[in-house]
């Protein structure tokens, strides 16, 4: 076996030194290129995360335009349809806010009625006058007949709907009655006439009549509640009315 010298040892020993060296600069710069790259992707993802922001907020004005651009060309739709079929005065402003179709789902059958469309008036006053020439003549399109009705909500539909079985229950009756915004009832008597807020309200004279409402529960809470009240206050009322009485005079009882 052939033996190596002292120097030769110190020669290999030198060189495995430049190489861990060298291997140890060449890691810290791979550490060096990694930390630039990754900071170089962090700023790719935070730039392409602002773009498509723009994007969104682009495409949500582009949106809003054709929503307004829409909406405008339905109005005046919408005013030319008031203008023609209805024969409004061309003195009269309509001027609309905006129109709708309803949030209801859209019919799947082609022989289904369309949806009904919401229009909101600038003028209260207008659209007044718009309904009211309304219902005064049939108004058809294209040979369909167009239905104008106030937009109430659920709950009013509900109550006006129990109102109109009320006034088909008093026209058996020859009673004429109306019943005016938003579910009041008016009845024409030949003592005079009466306005009742609530159909709870003119219970008692309609039980007179033979007439009989089904109370919703929160109106017949207000009607006890209301009731309760008068009764305590009538109480307070007899209370403060009674004449006070004082005690036998302790000197004529010692007398």
């Amino acid at each position: 076996m052939k033996r190596v010298s002292g120097e030769e040892d110190s020669v290999i020993l030198a060189e495995i030194r430049k190489l861990r060296t060298e291997h140890t600069e060449a890691a810290n710069d791979n550490k060096e290129a990694l930390a630039r790259l990754d900071n170089v992707f962090k700023e790719m993802v935070e730039r392409t995360a602002l773009l498509e922001q723009r994007v969104v907020n682009a495409e949500e004005r582009l949106g809003d335009t054709e929503d307004r651009t829409a909406r405008l060309e339905r109005s005046g739709l919408y005013l030319a349809l008031f203008v023609h079929l209805l024969q409004i005065p061309a003195e009269v402003d309509i001027r609309i806010e905006r129109a709708h179709r309803s949030l209801l789902a859209k019919p799947k059958e082609n022989t289904a009625p369309p949806r009904a469309i919401i229009v909101r008036f600038l003028d209260y006053r207008v659209k007044e006058q718009v309904i009211q020439q309304a219902w005064k003549q049939k108004t058809t399109y294209e040979g369909r007949t167009i239905y104008f009705n106030q937009d109430y909500t659920n709950e009013v539909q509900k109550k006006r709907k129990q109102v109109r079985e009320v006034i088909k229950k008093l026209k058996d009756k020859n009673v004429k009655a109306q019943s005016p915004y938003p579910a009041q009832l008016k009845v024409f008597l030949a003592s005079g006439t009466k306005l009742f807020t609530t159909l709870t309200e003119a219970a008692p004279m309609l039980r007179d009549m033979g007439i009989h409402v089904q109370e919703e529960e929160r109106d017949e809470l207000q009607r006890l509640r209301t009731q309760s009240s008068w009764t305590m206050v009538t109480r307070q009322k007899e209370k403060r009315s009674q004449p006070h009485t004082t005690g036998p005079d302790p000197q004529a009882v010692t007398e």
